[in-house]
């Protein structure tokens, strides 16, 4: 089992050391963001019912123990031209339910590319019962097997599994290693 709680206190510390690079493109997490407080099992429920699917194992989990960040994320542009915008890119359900509306569309129109990315790594797409977004052009991979949770990065017809779990991809994306 995963340890969310463990998870969720490295990464804190992180973010509470971290600082805005402004030479990156795109949108970073502030500076002392922590996570949000879970969900019940109660909403979880709600959850599924609003999604229409029954949630992966782990991520259940994950939401039990925390559900989005307390601050926007920060999106800057390098080259002075823009001003720092900040909005939620790393999704709290049920709260962005609606907000993600556009990823899902995306996913859609990009199936067969999506289909592509998860056959080759070995993944069996036809049991594919529906996509959770999870941060920016991301979204966990909802199966009929419970036990399976790939994230795939989706932008347009760029398509990548970028975990083949939950816990991978979370690991990649904050750049923990596993100890």
């Amino acid at each position: 089992m995963m340890d969310w709680n463990r998870f969720k206190k490295r990464t804190e510390r992180n973010f509470s050391r971290a600082k805005i690079n402004k030479s990156v493109w795109g949108y970073q997490i502030e500076p002392g963001s922590k996570w949000n407080k879970g969900l019940t099992q109660n909403q979880i429920e709600k959850l599924e019912k609003l999604m229409g699917f029954e949630l992966p194992t782990d991520y259940k989990s994950m939401l039990s123990t925390m559900n989005g960040l307390d601050h926007d994320q920060r999106a800057v542009d390098p080259t002075g031209t823009l001003d720092d915008e900040f909005g939620t890119n790393l999704y709290r359900y049920p709260n962005d339910f609606k907000r993600t509306r556009w990823l899902l569309k995306k996913i859609h129109e990009n199936i067969k590319h999506v289909k592509k990315a998860l056959a080759n790594s070995d993944f069996d797409t036809k049991k594919i019962v529906g996509f959770v977004p999870l941060y920016a052009h991301r979204a966990l991979v909802v199966f009929k097997d419970k036990s399976l949770s790939p994230v795939v990065s989706v932008w347009g017809d760029d398509v990548i599994v970028y975990g083949n779990n939950l816990w991978d991809y979370w690991h990649n994306e904050f750049e923990l290693t596993r100890r």
